[in-house]
Formats: C-alpha cells, structure tokens, sequence
C-alpha cells in the first residue's frame, strides 16, 4: 500500500510540477549585450549515425521547429531583429536526454500483527528521463560564447503536441528570463 502511495504522489508532483527546472546561466562578464540588437541561427547539423531512439528523439524536426519558434519569440521580445546578413549574435541550441533514477530509502520497518511480523526495509524507486536544453548567443565579431541559458527537468511522455509546444515555450521563457545579464 505504502508503494502504491507513493507512486500516486510521484505521478501527482509530475503534473503539478510541470513548471519545476533547473534554470542556470552564465556569461562573459566583459560583454555589453546593449550592442547586441541582430541575430542569426546557426545551423546545427542534425545526424542519427548511431542509430539510437535516443538520438532520434533529440533530433527531429517537429521539436526543431517548435524550439526556434520559441527562442524566436523571446528574442523579440528581448529587442532582437533576425538578420542573416549581419548578426550581432548567433544562438544555437543543444538538447540532451538522460535515464535517471531516484531511490528513496524509507529506512526499516517494523509490520507487527498478531499473526507475526517482520523487520524489513521499505525503499522506493522512480525511474525518469530528464532533458536539458541550452541555448547559446555567440558574438558573431569574435566568435566567442557571450551567454549561455540551460534548462533541466523530468521529461514527461505520452505528451499531446499542444502540451509539448506549451511547455518548450514555457522553458525557453524562463531561460530567456535572465536575459540580458544583470551585472
């Protein structure tokens, strides 16, 4: 029973936890990112030579598209024009997926009746895929990384296209969040 509780609870967190990663960014302390008004994409090239699902899942054009329409959107939002002519910056992102899992040891219990017991250990495991996603803005003058932006969290499958858009643009706006660094 205390398994069963246990697994409810996990499945519970989740859907609630939806909105739960780990944000992170870095950046060169000696950039004015007041001169970065224009952008560019780097092409990343997109190969499955290993074979692997994982691979695949990665790298597929529906998560591609869905990923630069919301880098797109906050760039705008952040004052960036695209120019493929003249950059200021170029952003390339990365995707990585990672087979977690998670053992809580409860510690020893004691399951005393009248008919016997036992001393025993109640452990719990939750086994997960956890994503990251960083986008990097790359000063196209010297070609060096200028910032960088990642975010980490519980895959969650059988996602409805809407969901999985939804929740990409939610990422990438929480990323983007600590854009531009505030010194």
């Amino acid at each position: 029973m205390r398994y069963s509780l246990a697994l409810a609870l996990v499945g519970i967190a989740l859907l609630a936890g939806c909105s739960s990663y780990d944000i992170k960014y870095d950046y060169d302390l000696q950039d004015d990112f007041s001169r970065f008004k224009t952008y560019a994409w780097i092409e990343r090239t997109i190969s499955n030579a290993s074979g692997s699902a994982t691979a695949a899942l990665q790298n597929n054009t529906l998560l591609d598209s869905r990923i630069r329409s919301a880098v797109d959107t906050q760039m705008a939002a952040k004052g960036f024009t695209l120019s493929q002519d003249s950059p200021d910056v170029l952003v390339v992102y990365y995707t990585g997926l990672a087979n977690k899992i998670d053992v809580t040891d409860w510690g020893y219990t004691y399951a005393g009746s009248y008919w016997g017991g036992g001393l025993g250990r109640n452990v719990d495991v939750y086994q997960y895929t956890e994503g990251t996603l960083i986008i990097d803005l790359v000063d196209s003058e010297t070609k060096k990384l200028a910032w960088r932006g990642s975010a980490t969290g519980v895959v969650e499958q059988n996602r409805k296209p809407e969901q999985i858009e939804a929740r990409i643009n939610d990422v990438v706006g929480r990323i983007f969040q600590n854009y531009p660094p505030k010194k």
